[in-house]
């Protein structure tokens, strides 16, 4: 058998805007070049370099890639591994089709596939012709890497998962960041502040925030952009309460974490929520629809409230409960903060190479790195 080296790794991001797949494969590719020192190129559109090159050390070259458009995917693919000539490719997909134009051109090179987001949808009747014999498939999740099996036509139980660990907390000050912002917003101390964080669309549930807020009524936060932005603020700016509170865009939401009371994840479909994880990591009490936490399995209700139902009054009635049961909600926070710390990047970076690693093996030789 051959020996082969792992030396250089084409990463591959078919996204037109910037989210938790970007952010997540930004952070690996910067995890696996100081781990491995091999050379990392990341191809993705230029729209995005600007977000991600804040993300990467010097030791991943960005290169500019029409790979969101999929008429162009095939063929800005084949120039990139014409030019780059990489050992091995990984692709970071946010929707199963997403790479439909990639993953064909890649055949024959040792490729790693991560989904990040994937629908229910029954299994199609021809699966899609993506080459991916000899691939190693994964999904942040294990309900996704189901959904990525059934999607893509492969063996139950084939695809892993790689988990999406978030970033260790910032050191902030809680009582400075109540004070400060929730000052800000014109709040008494003892005044129930909750938190939305996340893009405003229906997938997240962002169309519940209003209804939840009539329901209480308590103020919300929301923190985020998307094709809702304008219809909330709308609804705001029309609350005589003024109950609704646009933040837009957060670039670090960390201190929002430590002046709420609760964060709401009122969403329809998730992979791995980093939202998640994020507030738990500040210790930020979590009330979620079932789908929201869906990832978490048989341990959801024990590190979040979750609601009787994926609606706005299920949603408002778990808010309720949380804030009348401080002492179960303490419990799951603290519970939750344990969970986020044992997700961690060394291991999943790790993971990551013994994919890739795996990859390479598949193709019939023998990895090092």
């Amino acid at each position: 058998m051959r020996a082969q080296r792992l030396s250089r790794l084409l990463a591959l991001l078919p996204s037109t805007r910037m989210g938790g797949t970007e952010r997540h494969t930004a952070e690996l590719c910067a995890r696996i070049a100081a781990r491995t020192g091999m050379a990392v190129d990341l191809a993705a559109e230029p729209a995005l370099h600007e977000a991600l090159s804040r993300l990467l050390p010097g030791g991943v070259a960005l290169h500019e890639a029409a790979l969101g458009d999929r008429a162009r995917q095939d063929a800005e693919t084949r120039r990139l591994l014409a030019t780059l000539r990489p050992d091995a490719a990984y692709a970071a997909l946010p929707w199963p089709d997403a790479a439909d134009g990639i993953l064909p051109a890649l055949a024959g090179l040792p490729r790693t596939v991560l989904l990040h987001l994937a629908p229910e949808a029954p299994a199609p009747e021809t699966p899609p012709a993506l080459a991916l014999d000899g691939a190693v498939v994964a999904a942040v999740s294990a309900p996704v890497a189901r959904r990525a099996e059934r999607a893509w036509g492969l063996a139950s139980g084939s695809a892993v998962v790689l988990p999406n660990p978030a970033p260790r907390p910032r050191p902030h000050d809680r009582g400075i960041a109540r004070a400060t912002l929730r000052g800000g917003l014109g709040l008494a101390p003892d005044q129930p502040l909750l938190l939305f964080v996340g893009r405003l669309e229906e997938a997240k549930g962002a169309d519940m925030l209003p209804d939840i807020c009539d329901r209480l009524p308590l103020t919300i936060a929301i923190g985020g952009d998307g094709p809702m932005r304008a219809e909330l603020d709308a609804v705001a700016a029309g609350d005589p309460q003024g109950l609704i509170r646009m933040l837009g865009p957060l670039a670090d939401p960390s201190p929002w974490f430590r002046a709420a009371d609760l964060l709401l994840m009122p969403s329809r479909l998730e992979g791995a929520p980093l939202v998640f994880l994020e507030a738990a990591a500040y210790r930020l009490p979590v009330v979620a629809t079932t789908a929201a936490l869906e990832a978490l399995g048989e341990d959801a209700p024990r590190l979040a409230r979750i609601a009787a139902a994926d609606t706005a009054s299920g949603m408002a009635e778990a808010i309720r409960a949380a804030l009348d049961d401080p002492d179960g909600t303490a419990a799951r926070v603290e519970e939750a903060a344990a969970f986020a710390a044992r997700q961690d990047w060394d291991r999943t970076a790790a993971q990551a190479l013994g994919l890739l690693r795996a990859a390479m093996l598949a193709d019939g030789g023998a990895a090092a790195a």
